[in-house]
């Protein structure tokens, strides 16, 4: 009777152990994965949704940039790609690459038909769109293309 309850106690433990990874395996946060939450929850001004897939430095940016101009970080959010229609098709994405808790993915502007490269940093186990990364990028090449005033 003794080792039908051991057995029965493994078998129970086992499924315990093999049902938490499967559903960590199902939540695995990729960089593609969190890019294309976003955008979805842009295209519906889903505000919470969207936050939970921007990092912690981009959200302090978007906090500093809506005071700045005497708004709320939700409405900025909300102004994101506000001028795209409801049906656009998430953009086209390529080049997932993962350095340790930082990430970059490529993806495809569809204005101009050129692949911009957008930074992901690691949070919480979780991966999460730098976009304040992304922007101080923009700022250094834009500085090493303008010549000095002089």
């Amino acid at each position: 009777m003794k080792t039908s309850s051991i057995g029965t106690s493994c078998i129970a433990i086992a499924v315990v152990v093999l049902a938490a990874s499967a559903c960590s395996f199902l939540n695995r946060s990729t960089p593609t994965s969190t890019f294309k939450a976003f955008f979805e929850a842009s295209k519906k001004k889903d505000v919470p949704a969207m936050k939970k897939t921007l990092s912690k430095g981009t959200l302090d940016m978007f906090d500093k940039l809506a005071k700045a101009q005497n708004k709320t970080t939700d409405d900025m959010l909300k102004a994101i790609d506000k001028d795209d229609s409801k049906d656009e098709k998430v953009p086209e994405t390529r080049n997932e690459k993962i350095d340790g808790d930082t990430a970059t993915l490529e993806v495809k502007n569809e204005k101009t038909s050129k692949w911009d490269t957008l930074p992901f940093v690691k949070e919480d186990g979780e991966w999460k769109i730098a976009m304040d990364k992304f922007i101080e990028d923009v700022m250094k090449g834009l500085g090493e293309k303008l010549p000095d005033a002089k």
